[in-house]
């Protein structure tokens, strides 16, 4: 079967068996690119894996699902309580980078990492399931709440995800973009460009400059929520962030909250809002097309927000 991975610096397509063992097939039918992929391209590492971890596709019956792309162990103290996103035991793992995942024309998950989906979801966005889930977990981990004003800072895929995901808890939100394009993709959400000050902020960028914005946007004893992947250190400045008793909350994939699995509150979310979605995929291609589809996705100034891979649509 065709599939895609990126090694040394380069995307290839590459030709591989159909997977086999044990679990759950699903056929992939799109899959988006990340910007922790276009980090690990552009890194040189050797990662000789299929990549792809925000995937939709459907069981041998036919039905639509999401995918959860994580492996844990489910026995340690942080799998019982529902933080199975830090599991740290020898066979925990997340789909597509740091093994096998979807940008392929099969795959074969562990049945928990499964996302059934309302039925009538539109499949050609239902890959964005899991970016929204990140967005989900951060707002649960900060108790956010739908009377919240809440800044987004960074106007990328994940950014667009916070912007997504906070508007349909039903809070007020802006964003902060540097980008024309990626403003106007969340005006569907009615945001407008940060005013004031707000009881959360969206770290989607995790840069040291992007740290003071946040800081400057927050309000006294506010939470900045960190939802980049910040690849150097954190730097957080020390007087403005203690004149206001700023936190700094780190968030990581998705997990179990008190209203169930953020991964499924985010399928709700998707299938319930869809239309304030159809800005954030600005890009498509099929896989023959993959190593176009990740400059693209890498060029911010192609216009591109999410870039999607089309492999059985």
């Amino acid at each position: 079967m065709k599939a895609v991975n990126y090694s040394e610096g380069k995307v290839n397509l590459i030709n591989v068996p159909k997977p086999t063992g044990e679990g759950v097939l699903v056929k992939i039918n799109s899959c988006g690119i990340c910007g922790t992929d276009i980090h690990m391209l552009d890194s040189n590492g050797h990662f000789p894996h299929i990549a792809g971890h925000e995937m939709t596709g459907n069981l041998t019956d036919g039905t639509l699902v999401a995918i959860e792309p994580l492996k844990y162990c489910g026995g340690c103290e942080v799998c019982k309580s529902g933080d199975y996103n830090l599991c740290s035991a020898e066979e925990a793992d997340m789909i597509g980078l740091t093994s096998d995942g979807g940008m392929a024309e099969e795959i074969i998950v562990p049945e928990h990492a499964l996302v059934k989906l309302n039925q009538e979801m539109d499949s050609k966005t239902s890959c964005l399931v899991e970016p929204i889930a990140v967005a989900v977990h951060g707002y649960v981990l900060t108790e956010t709440l739908s009377s919240h004003r809440v800044a987004v800072v960074g106007g990328g895929s994940i950014g667009q995800c916070a912007v997504f995901a906070a508007k349909a808890m039903g809070c007020e939100v802006d964003l902060y973009a540097r980008y024309e394009h990626q403003f106007e993709a969340a005006e569907m959400c009615g945001v407008k460009e940060p005013s004031g000050v707000y009881d959360r902020v969206v770290d989607c960028v995790g840069s040291a400059d992007v740290i003071q914005k946040c800081i400057e946007l927050l309000k006294p004893q506010g939470k900045i929520i960190g939802l980049a992947v910040a690849w150097d250190d954190i730097k957080i400045p020390g007087i403005p962030a203690v004149n206001k008793e700023a936190s700094y909350h780190t968030s990581r994939c998705y997990g179990l909250g008190p209203n169930g699995r953020d991964i499924d509150i985010a399928a709700k979310m998707l299938f319930d809002f869809n239309e304030l979605a159809s800005k954030i995929i600005t890009h498509r291609f099929p896989i023959d097309d993959a190593q176009e589809a990740f400059r693209t996705a890498a060029d911010r100034k192609s216009g591109a927000i999410k870039v999607v891979l089309d492999i059985n649509i």
